[in-house]
């Protein structure tokens, strides 16, 4: 999947043409795929897919506001509303979109612009829908609509590789060292997040990789009632494991006792290189 980690792009204006019935079939494998893909935490979250036609027939609005053109379909889940769950849903539905995104599929996430309570009807208590995305085949021209969000997002834009990776004691790294495990960190680089603001950190100690979360202050978690920052480490923790398994490297999770504190930055988890 590192080829779909490079290749991919958010996907909003999409083909009028409808998704093929071996596609539809390959979607529904990969969202049942993922009760046996390994998370982070160990949590669990339930996927489905709802399609545009369906939500005409019955009057119901997603509410993604002009922003999504002509998606055959849409994708999404849902899971408990806590840190780590949700952490673990962003793992699995960028697995997932990965997983699409190598069959040629056209996807973008969506974590803000849509009504949820017209998504899935029946929530349970204490759960969440975090995310949500269209499926189809992508337009062979982008909507005025699509360009300026992407614009608007800076979307291109990424953080350098030393402003995301260090050594644990805050000192830089040489990358060009190019080891594995930094070939791997690469990839967290590349992945997407709520208004590309990256506020994922990983710091390097011998052949361990400890998460963190750097909050961007004041981001709209409240309002949307769950931690949306939360979705972008588990999309990181993802782009890192696919690295480390395309290069057949075993790997384990771990939560060290005492963290390493620095300052205006919340530890995660470790991955650790299996020996």
């Amino acid at each position: 999947m590192q080829n779909a980690v490079l290749n991919r792009i958010s996907t909003r204006t999409f083909s009028k043409e409808n998704l093929s019935n071996q596609h539809i079939d390959f979607i529904n494998k990969v969202l049942q795929d993922t009760k046996d893909i390994k998370t982070p935490f160990d949590q669990h979250a339930k996927f489905t897919k709802i399609f545009s036609k369906d939500y005409g027939k019955i009057g119901k609005k997603i509410g993604t506001y002009g922003i999504i053109k002509n998606p055959t379909l849409f994708i999404g889940g849902t899971c408990k509303n806590e840190f780590q769950s949700i952490v673990d849903f962003g793992y699995l539905f960028e697995w997932i979109i990965l997983k699409l995104t190598e069959e040629q599929l056209g996807t973008c996430w969506l974590g803000g612009t849509f009504k949820r309570k017209q998504f899935i009807k029946d929530v349970s208590e204490g759960d969440v829908i975090p995310a949500i995305s269209p499926v189809g085949y992508a337009a062979k021209d982008r909507s005025f609509v699509d360009k300026g969000i992407r614009n608007l997002a800076k979307s291109s834009d990424r953080l350098d590789i030393g402003d995301i990776v260090k050594r644990y004691d805050g000192t830089a790294l040489s990358f060009s060292e190019n080891t594995i495990i930094l070939q791997a960190l690469s990839l967290v680089r590349r992945g997407p997040s709520a208004s590309n603001k990256q506020p994922w950190r990983i710091y390097i100690d011998n052949n361990d990789a400890h998460f963190y979360l750097k909050r961007t202050p004041k981001y709209p978690s409240v309002s949307l009632g769950y931690d949306i920052q939360a979705l972008d480490i588990g999309i990181a923790l993802c782009h890192y494991i696919v690295g480390l398994e395309s290069f057949g490297v075993p790997y384990n999770y771990d939560m060290i006792e005492n963290p390493v504190n620095i300052p205006d930055e919340e530890y995660v988890i470790s991955v650790r290189i299996s020996k």
